[in-house]
Formats: C-alpha cells, sequence, structure tokens
C-alpha cells in the first residue's frame, strides 16, 4: 500500500493564489483609473492571467470589486486597553486611524470608486446596510464590554457609528490632504467625542 501524500493546509491552494493573485491586480488597476474604467482584460493581464482564470473565480466584476474592498478596506481595530479610560480608548483609536491612513493610501482611489459606486447603485447600498447594521451591533456590545456605558457620551450603539462616521471622515480628508492631518489631528478628533 503506498504511503498517502500529506497535504499541508497552511499553504493556500492553487485557486486561492488566483483569486487573490486577480484581487490584487484589481486594486492596483482600480486605484489607477477608477472602477468604472477598469476591465477585466486589463486585470487578467495584470495578474498575468486569462479572462478564463477571472470567470473561474468571480461571477462578474462587481464581485471581484466586493472582493477587493474586503480584503483592503476592514474596519479598524486598535488593541484597546480593557479597564482604560474612555480618553485612553479613544487615543487608542486615533493612533490606529492615523495609521490606517498612511497603509491605506495607496489603494486610496479604489476606496473612493467603491464609495462613488455605492452611493450611485440602491443595491449596494442596501447590502452595506445589511452589513453595517451588523457591524454596528458587534462594535456596540464590544464597546460596553471595554467601556461602562455610562462613560459613554451617548448609546454605545449611536456611539459606534458615530467613531466609523469620524473615521470615514478622517481617511478620506487624510487621502486628498495627507501633510495637514498629522496623527496629532485624527488624535484629537476621537478626544474630542469624550
Amino acid at each position: 500500500m503506498a504511503a498517502r501524500k500529506r497535504v499541508d493546509s497552511s499553504k493556500p491552494g492553487k485557486r486561492d493564489r488566483t483569486r487573490a493573485a486577480l484581487i490584487e491586480a484589481a486594486a492596483a488597476v482600480i486605484g489607477e483609473k477608477g472602477y468604472d474604467r477598469t476591465t477585466l482584460e486589463e486585470v487578467a493581464s495584470r495578474a498575468g492571467m486569462t479572462r478564463g482564470a477571472f470567470y473561474g473565480n468571480f461571477t462578474d466584476k462587481e464581485e471581484l470589486f466586493l472582493a477587493v474592498i474586503e480584503r483592503h478596506w476592514q474596519p479598524v481595530l486598535p488593541k484597546f486597553e480593557p479597564g482604560a479610560s474612555l480618553k485612553r480608548q479613544m487615543q487608542l483609536l486615533g493612533k490606529a486611524v492615523a495609521a490606517a491612513a498612511k497603509e491605506r493610501l495607496p489603494q486610496a482611489a479604489a476606496a473612493c470608486a467603491f464609495q462613488l459606486y455605492a452611493v450611485t447603485h440602491a443595491e449596494m447600498r442596501e447590502r452595506m446596510t445589511v452589513e453595517n447594521a451588523a457591524i454596528y451591533k458587534a462594535a456596540a456590545k464590544g464597546f460596553k464590554q471595554l467601556v461602562p456605558e455610562r462613560d459613554l457620551p451617548m448609546p454605545a450603539e449611536q456611539f459606534v457609528k458615530v467613531l466609523d462616521a469620524v473615521t470615514t471622515g478622517l481617511l478620506f480628508t487624510y487621502f486628498q490632504t495627507p501633510s495637514l492631518l498629522p496623527e496629532a489631528v485624527f488624535v484629537a478628533a476621537f478626544e474630542a467625542l469624550v
């Protein structure tokens, strides 16, 4: 009886590598041209693949675009300090958002393209509403465990929405004028909520 070949599950398979290459290629092309002017041919070519490889992994350009956003645009989650004051938690969040802004600057055009896409497509707005509602619910629950709700300036469910809005505003303002928003501005913005 021949020995079975052991599969290393820690290494991504060919399909995973193909998807990852297409996602990275799409992020680069969308970052250069925007969503509307990006073609599947350009994405496949940038990834060193055929259009068939694209359709073997994604149903359409929108699905690929969503994969790009999912990979590159996760919520900013700092390492909060349990038991620390709300002011300290906001300082940590401000520093984390400032760091994320620098890291995400190369994907700024893709992020802006996604915002425009969401604003101009009702189905995407509906999807984002459902996804954000779930994120807000989980974030509010987590925040109540981090800081007593009585120490928050408003109900946790509302506070996490404000934090998201401030985060998004700071990120996009930084993308437009990075030299005008040093880390201290990010920290001050979140401290002002205390």
